[in-house]
């Protein structure tokens, strides 16, 4: 497609979405005609849907009355190979696919992980990021494109990262800090013109949305709101925890134990511990090789599966079987034959019985890495259990 286009990423929260607003109701601000714009969308599966319902309410309506073409992706599956699914692509939407195809949720499951808060958002960039890349790709071809972003005026580091993904076809651009506008700038904005205040887009479990008071302030009500939807994302900390004690989606922290300290969280708690009850459970083994600090790799492998009480005996048969102690730690128990210590090389090697999801798998490197642990000098231990 020939001639320079212009790309508005909506990720259809409060930034964003001021953003397109300020497009429609003044002509003025806009890069180019509507009818020209293209609008694209990555769901990940596991936005809030309140959000699809003021997108719904507010902005289809605007959307159809203008024709702006609006196209959301998301990934096939986990693996890039699988391709993008197009769910939508139109000029007239009446529906906002929050489902997505494979959802972040998927991903982090199978893995038997928690999206990672520290360095680069790797979630976004292959929820997000990956499949709109992936489709621009193939739909502009060798046209060039202004690639417009969302980031406000408060996040003056992204646009920084953004930029450097930046090439003779795609440049990058960021409205809302030329116009100076901050989040509240955003709301307020939205607000005078929808008469409502919108969401800044988040997953259900966005450990980012969890790093702050502002943030938190944000998302509790609507987990008291919405326990089932709040379960989706403590269900995969348990997970991730039980594999990982150094996990925790709220800065490091469990959100468990944050919601615990949360008035009227009761029921949000209430439904989580429902939840888990009803699950399939399996028994698994860990093993965990560190090269250094935030580097090595692990095998996971299943065990045995059942209900969670049948999973828990398991463990503690395989423990007495093996001679180990079962410890709980944080209303986690779990059996060790190796802890990590405070040196590198090292590794640990526990069992655990958790909520069924994660999947076998052996790192790459594995191997190699455990057996450099195992013929390192021996490390000082944090905590030694029984031989």
């Amino acid at each position: 497609m020939a001639g320079h286009r212009i790309v508005l990423s909506w990720g259809l929260g409060r930034d964003s979405t001021a953003l397109l607003l300020r497009w429609i109701t003044e002509p003025a601000s806009r890069p180019c005609p509507l009818r020209d714009l293209l609008l694209i969308t990555a769901q990940t599966g596991d936005e809030w849907p309140a959000t699809g319902e003021l997108v719904t309410r507010y902005m289809l309506p605007l959307l159809r009355e203008h024709a702006i073409r609006w196209v959301q992706v998301a990934r096939r599956g986990p693996k890039q190979e699988e391709g993008v699914a197009i769910l939508a692509d139109t000029r007239s939407p009446a529906r906002v696919y929050l489902d997505g195809a494979y959802t972040l949720g998927d991903e982090m499951t199978a893995a038997g992980t928690i999206p990672q808060s520290g360095g680069r958002r790797t979630c976004s960039l292959k929820a997000k990021g990956w499949p709109i890349d992936t489709f621009l790709a193939a739909e502009l071809g060798d046209a060039t494109y202004t690639h417009v972003m969302g980031f406000e005026a408060g996040e003056a580091g992204r646009p920084v990262r953004d930029a450097r993904y930046n090439t003779e076809q795609r440049t990058g651009t960021y409205p809302l800090l030329d116009w100076g506008w901050t989040g509240t700038g955003c709301e307020d904005y939205i607000e005078q013109h929808l008469g409502t205040r919108w969401l800044k887009s988040a997953c259900v479990y966005c450990p980012f949305a969890l790093q702050s008071r502002d943030g938190r302030d944000r998302v509790m009500p609507l987990y008291r709101q919405a326990p089932a939807l709040a379960a989706r994302g403590l269900i995969m900390e348990h997970l991730a925890v039980s594999l990982n004690p150094r996990q925790g989606l709220a800065g490091g922290k469990r959100l468990s134990e944050l919601l615990a300290r949360e008035p009227g969280q009761e029921a949000t708690l209430a439904e989580f511990r429902r939840q888990l009850d009803g699950m399939d459970w399996n028994l698994y083994e860990m093993r965990r090789a560190m090269r250094a600090p935030a580097k090595g790799s692990r095998c996971l492998q299943i065990l045995d599966s059942g209900g969670q009480a049948d999973m828990t005996a398991a463990l503690h048969r395989r423990a007495a079987t093996e001679g180990l102690l079962v410890v709980r730690e944080g209303g986690i128990e779990r059996a060790w034959r190796r802890r990590r210590g405070i040196g590198f090389p090292d590794a640990e090697w526990l069992y655990v019985a958790a909520p069924a999801g994660a999947e076998d798998k052996t790192g790459r490197g594995f191997a190699a890495a455990w057996a450099a642990a195992e013929a390192g000098p021996p490390q000082q231990a944090l905590w030694e259990g029984p031989a």
